[in-house]
């Protein structure tokens, strides 16, 4: 069941139809909530108050500091579980009930059965719980008695606390002795650790994280040392390569080179002396860049300069060997002037001194080196050392800390001790004692009530809505193409839409009395007196006699709203079911058109006298009207037409059919009245020669349109349906079942050409396209 659709008002307008199944129910569920609360037993509840004061020496006994680094301090869940598990107890409650004689206990057989039932009925009725203010603690029992229930509970808090004085002292004396051992222990993993860390430090020496900086200072200068060393060694060997090709030139040409060191001349017949000083204060130059004024070499090539610089270049002369003659051999002059040339001399000894210098620099370096990579190792090593260190120096923390807590508490232990012997110490009191209970809990009045109260609201309005949506007929075209899966033709609006919202009025004339047949002029009967016109329309489907005593036309009914209201939604949507029909008719050149529904009243008859003066006013087709629901027939009220000779006169023979039929107006439909009905209704053997009268008028009319009677009562429709061309099927909005429409759909048959027209929407249901001011301006324009 598709229930999408339903809105609020469909629930309200479902639950003011049963009103009183709603009522009727609440009152049933208030009823049955007063005979539980008389018939259930009535128990009382007594409670008091307790409030936990002190309670922070005793715990930091036993406890180590909180996070915070205060004393721990118990939280009021903490309380609450305490005196949970002393008054649930097995010894406490058989105490209890065997002192009050309750639930059956027997003092002298705690083990047996009965004894155990007494002691779970016990925890049952007694409750530990906070206040909801978080400040007290509260303690419950309940009992059919309110004398038992206020002396049980007082009883309970009275033991509480005296167990917990004696508790308290008990747990005491034991903190300290437990504290004492576990100091002794504490001290003697803190020496070892002491002693550990200690060796640790002596073991590593020089690697220890605190001495990384010096490591990494020592290592800088030695790096320093050794560029230094490295530039000196260079210089040295540069040197060295000098003095060497100095002393290769001099031994074969006897001449200076020009970048020897001491050569002052290209030749030795220039001053020697000269080239000499000049030679020595290079020599000063270089020495005085590497060492200190004091150094030995330094003060050695001074002192020389000066003695130069004082004697004269003869003098000089005089200390250098005579001549050798030059025709002496080469190889003679050589080995003489190496034997006694002082400046070859002065060169070799530089060379000497260089080669020993360059002999302690690499030393140098070599021992620079070596400590280089010492200090290397000692900082590559620090991070472990580090991370020992501090797993040691944490460990022994943690064991300091550990024994200082100790210390204090065994020193507050002392103190504890003598506050519970003296009953000063933490303790709980009675805030609020216990009362005698005059309400009773159970039952609870006000919520067995409510309860009933939401109860029976629920089933009085969910069977209201339920039997609504059970009976539920279809609100819109959407829900019928959903549910049934058949086309809508047409979706009508009420008839009372179409004039002017004069609601009243407008069922006033539609409900008159129809009893009366119209007869034919010179049968002497009278419908009725004649009616006035209400709204300047005509009534409807009455005998009017003139002043000469002769029988007038009737009238057509207001059902006739096509003609009545033309420019009305209700006729506009009459001409789209008619267009639409027009449409499913195809190539054929005359159709029969069958229009019923599932049961009466949903306004067949009606509709299709909208059908057929739409078709034959407005589209200017040829048009007949046969009413063929002879059980009840309603077109000669609605066309305003004479009831016989019709539809019985022709099926018996007696009659005619062109003696039968009627127009309706000069450009309107042509009826053909049901006819003389009566008591003797025709037979189904008659109703199936409606098949060749249909065939016969299909060749004078363009559309022929059976108005036939309902499905489900009647068995003629069972013979209609087959004379129709096409099928169009009236379903009442919101009035008819869906069941009852699905019941007759399936009567009729498999029926392709068939087409629902929703009649009677109102004003809640019609769609918005359905209310525009067009045709609103439109029926007041008709109405003025």
């Amino acid at each position: 069941m598709n229930t999408r659709t339903l809105s609020p008002e469909d629930y309200w307008r479902a639950i003011v139809s049963r009103k009183w199944l709603v009522i009727t129910t609440i009152l049933v569920s208030l009823s049955i909530a007063g005979v539980v609360c008389a018939l259930i037993p009535k128990v009382y509840l007594s409670a008091t108050k307790m409030w936990f004061e002190g309670a922070k020496i005793e715990e930091s006994i036993v406890s180590g500091p909180n996070p915070a680094g205060g004393v721990y301090t118990p939280t009021l869940d903490d309380r609450v579980m305490e005196v949970r598990q002393f008054v649930m107890g097995r010894k406490t409650l058989g105490q209890i009930a065997g002192e009050f004689g309750l639930f059956g206990y027997e003092k002298d057989h705690p083990d047996a059965a009965e004894s155990e039932n007494a002691i779970r009925a016990m925890r049952g009725s007694i409750k530990v719980e906070p206040t909801k203010d978080k400040l007290f603690i509260t303690l419950s029992f309940s009992n059919e008695d309110p004398i038992i229930a206020r002396d049980v509970t007082s009883r309970l808090s009275d033991l509480f606390i005296e167990e917990t004085l004696k508790d308290r002292e008990r747990g005491v004396e034991a903190a300290e002795d437990f504290l004492g051992l576990e100091l002794k222990h504490a001290k003697a993993e803190l020496e070892v650790k002491e002693k550990i860390i200690s060796e640790f430090k002596q073991q590593h020496l020089g690697e220890l994280p605190q001495q990384i900086d010096a490591n990494l200072r020592k290592l800088d200068r030695l790096q320093e040392d050794m560029r230094s060393q490295g530039e000196q060694s260079q210089s040295l060997s540069n040197r060295l390569v000098q003095l060497d090709k100095s002393i290769k030139d001099y031994e074969e040409t006897g001449e200076v080179s020009g970048d020897s060191p001491i050569g002052t001349s290209s030749k030795r017949s220039k001053d020697p002396r000269l080239g000499r000083i000049k030679e020595l204060e290079r020599r000063l130059v270089e020495l005085s860049s590497m060492y200190k004024d004091t150094y030995p070499d330094l003060v050695q090539v001074k002192e020389e300069i000066r003695k130069l610089k004082e004697m004269t270049s003869a003098q000089y002369r005089d200390l250098l060997p005579e001549t050798e003659a030059e025709d002496e051999p080469i190889a003679t002059k050589k080995s003489k002037r190496k034997a006694i040339d002082p400046y070859h001399a002065e060169l070799l000894k530089q060379r000497d001194e260089i080669v020993l210098e360059l002999d302690a620099v690499k030393r140098r370096q070599a021992h620079i080196a070596v400590e280089m990579s010492q200090y290397e190792r000692r900082v590559e090593h620090t991070p472990e050392r580090e991370q020992k260190l501090k797993t040691l120096e944490r460990d022994y923390e943690n064991l300091q800390k550990n024994y200082q807590s100790l210390l204090d508490k065994k020193l507050t232990a002392g103190m504890q001790k003598s506050l519970a012997q003296g009953r000063k110490g933490a303790k709980f009191s009675i805030v609020d004692p216990a009362y005698t209970p005059v309400v009773p809990v159970i039952p609870n009045i006000p919520l067995i009530m409510a309860a009933g109260l939401v109860l029976g609201c629920a089933l009085g309005f969910g069977g209201a809505v339920g039997l609504e949506l059970m009976g539920r007929g279809f609100r819109s075209a959407e829900e019928v193409e959903i549910t049934l899966g058949l086309p809508v033709i047409a979706s009508i609006p009420l008839y009372e839409s179409a004039f002017g919202g004069a609601m009243q009025t407008v069922r006033a004339l539609s409900g008159k009395k129809r009893g009366s047949s119209l007869m034919l002029p010179g049968s002497g009967k009278q419908s009725g007196d004649d009616m006035q016109v209400a709204g300047g329309l005509p009534a409807a489907s009455v005998r009017q006699r003139g002043q000469n005593g002769q029988l007038h036309a009737p009238t057509p009914g207001l059902e006739l709203v096509s003609m009545w209201r033309p420019l009305s939604f209700v006729a506009e949507q009459y001409r789209v079911a008619a267009t639409r029909l027009e449409l499913m008719t195809g190539d054929r050149k005359s159709t029969a058109i069958v229009v019923t529904s599932a049961v009466m009243g949903e306004g067949k008859s009606s509709t299709a006298l909208n059908l057929g003066y739409v078709l034959a006013k407005d589209l200017d087709r040829r048009t007949i009207v046969i009413d063929c629901d002879l059980k009840r027939p309603m077109q000669h009220i609605y066309a305003g037409v004479w009831q016989h000779p019709g539809l019985v006169e022709v099926l018996r023979g007696t009659k005619a059919i062109e003696d039968c039929v009627q127009r309706l107006g000069e450009s309107g439909p042509w009826i053909l009245p049901a006819g003389s009905v009566g008591d003797n209704p025709v037979g189904l053997a008659k109703m199936h020669q409606l098949s060749d009268l249909v065939a016969e008028l299909k060749e004078k009319f363009d559309y022929v349109i059976i108005d036939a009677p309902p499905v489900l009562p009647l068995a003629d429709m069972q013979v209609l349906a087959s004379t129709g061309d096409l099928i169009a099927y009236v379903v009442k909005a919101s009035m008819t079942g869906r069941d009852v429409v699905q019941k007759a759909l399936k009567a009729l048959g498999e029926n392709t050409n068939l087409g629902i027209i929703l009649n009677g929407l109102d004003a809640h249901t019609t769609p918005y396209y359905m209310q525009q001011e067009y045709y609103r301006e439109a029926h007041h324009e008709q109405l003025k």
